[in-house]
């Protein structure tokens, strides 16, 4: 899987997902809770993964470093927002309010990168190119995920 495609398929699940916590009342608390949480990390591992290997690498071109600093912005700002969700009760309907701000926010970031960042990055990135940065977005990511996912009480118990 190219990096183009790697990125799409996490932007793919991330839809999918924003969609079940949109469906859930402030009644489904532990479902909620539950998806919020896989979503959070889920994001933030894609997006510093996603700084790290693919901005970065574009970010040095002349053609690509505004939509690239753009982009890290639009991170930023995604990030402080997942922050905040994670200081308000899931079951208010200030969190399903600022949630659907956040997902409104993720959605424009994700439709622009796909529909205007990707074309011009792949006119830069040869395949092999696009093959390595998909290489190492996908291993970096699983190590990333792991690393700020929280330890499942079995394994602390098993230990």
């Amino acid at each position: 899987m190219d990096i183009f495609e790697r990125i799409k398929k996490d932007h793919d699940d991330a839809r999918v997902v924003m969609k079940k916590i949109k469906e859930t009342t402030e009644r489904a608390e532990k479902t909620r809770l539950k998806l919020f949480t896989e979503f959070k990390n889920d994001m933030w591992a894609h997006h510093k993964v996603e700084e790290a290997v693919f901005y970065s690498y574009l970010r040095d071109d002349t053609k690509m470093s505004k939509e690239s600093y753009e982009a890290l912005n639009e991170h930023h700002v995604a990030n402080g927002l997942l922050e905040e969700l994670d200081t308000f009760p899931v079951d208010s309907e200030e969190w399903a309010v600022k949630f659907g701000a956040l997902s409104e926010s993720i959605e424009h970031h994700m439709d622009e990168e796909e529909e205007d960042f990707f074309p011009k990055a792949k006119k830069l990135l040869s395949k092999d190119q696009a093959d390595l940065l998909g290489s190492r977005f996908d291993s970096r990511k699983r190590v990333v995920f792991a690393g700020i996912s929280p330890i499942d009480e079995d394994d602390v118990e098993a230990a």
